[in-house]
């Protein structure tokens, strides 16, 4: 896995890493405007950008950074899949370009995108959810919770400055199953398998580069967010992953890993599901759940993601106890 940094461009709100020739992973900063992972790909006479982050600011630097390395602009924009912080940054790309995600995908944009133009028009909402942490951070006392409160304030505050600059752009094109761009310089793939992390998730595999973008199947060192997630599907793709010839996994969120990332993702899911499924045969409520203990290595992912942790336990509750 090559890990090239000298010279590339630099910006607040992620980190560039070259994995090959012409490509490359733009790893958000915790508490900064991107709040999840990117990816440039230099095709040959064309260039894709592999999701676009939460906020314009960070969207913009992101496409300065593809033109500056590819020497163009993007011609293909994909978006993994609909949460808000992997397609909020579309709106900042030249109009020529084409904007790609799911079938399933596409459909369900279109409700996210009426509550962001709501909070655009009201953003109290958002300015009362940073006034409580900021207030609940004074009286906080665990380090772990210190951390997450900390990067809740920092992400919320970002996206309080891009709302007036907001204009959602929704993707051009879908497709379902396969879609293939063919390159001058490389092969790129992009899948879909339907369900996993959310109703639809999207991945781009690169043969020649042995690098595939994760988009949100991956989350590595840090808590998979499951609150919509099919866990088995999830696991299943996971799985073929580690079973591919791949061998550089851009994940949605953390930092690049390999194939033993993929492999303590999945264990990682099968560890909560156990936990809850525990304290639901012993007769325990959802908050007896929310105090278990989660064992190494996972527990050190809390630091930041306490909140992650326990909306994935609830959601975990629910759905494993019929509720």
């Amino acid at each position: 896995m090559q890990h090239m940094t000298d010279a590339l461009p630099t910006s607040e709100h992620f980190k560039l890493e070259q994995l090959a020739d012409g490509v490359y992973a733009a790893v958000g900063h915790a508490g900064g405007g991107a709040r999840s992972n990117a990816g440039i790909v230099d095709l040959g006479a064309r260039t894709l950008v592999f999701d676009t982050y939460m906020t314009v600011q960070a969207a913009q630097d992101l496409r300065a950074a593809a033109e500056e390395l590819t020497g163009r602009p993007a011609s293909y924009v994909v978006n993994s899949h609909a949460h808000s912080d992997h397609w909020c940054g579309n709106q900042v790309f030249d109009a020529r370009a084409t904007i790609i995600a799911s079938h399933r995908t596409r459909e369900m944009m279109p409700a996210t995108a009426e509550y962001l133009e709501q909070l655009k028009n009201d953003s109290s909402e958002l300015e009362r959810g940073i006034l409580e942490d900021e207030e609940r951070l004074e009286r906080e006392t665990d380090a772990r919770w210190r951390a997450t409160l900390e990067t809740s304030i920092a992400g919320m505050r970002h996206v309080l400055k891009s709302l007036p600059l907001l204009d959602l752009r929704l993707p051009d094109q879908t497709f379902e199953r396969r879609l293939v761009f063919h390159g001058a310089r490389r092969t790129a793939e992009l899948i879909t398998q339907g369900k996993g992390h959310t109703d639809s998730d999207a991945y781009l595999v690169l043969p020649e580069d042995g690098v595939v973008f994760m988009g949100d199947l991956g989350f590595f060192q840090t808590q998979p967010f499951m609150a919509y997630c099919d866990p088995e599907a999830w696991t299943a793709q996971l799985e073929d992953m580690e079973m591919s010839a791949v061998e550089t996994f851009v994940p949605g969120h953390g930092p690049l890993g390999t194939k033993a990332d993929v492999a303590l993702q999945r264990e990682y899911i099968a560890t909560l599901e156990e936990l809850v499924a525990r304290v639901i045969e012993a007769g325990g409520s959802v908050e007896d759940a929310i105090q278990q203990l989660l064992p190494a290595p996972f527990d050190a992912w809390l630091t930041g993601q306490m909140d992650c942790f326990e909306r994935n336990v609830r959601s975990s509750y629910r759905r494993l106890s019929g509720e």
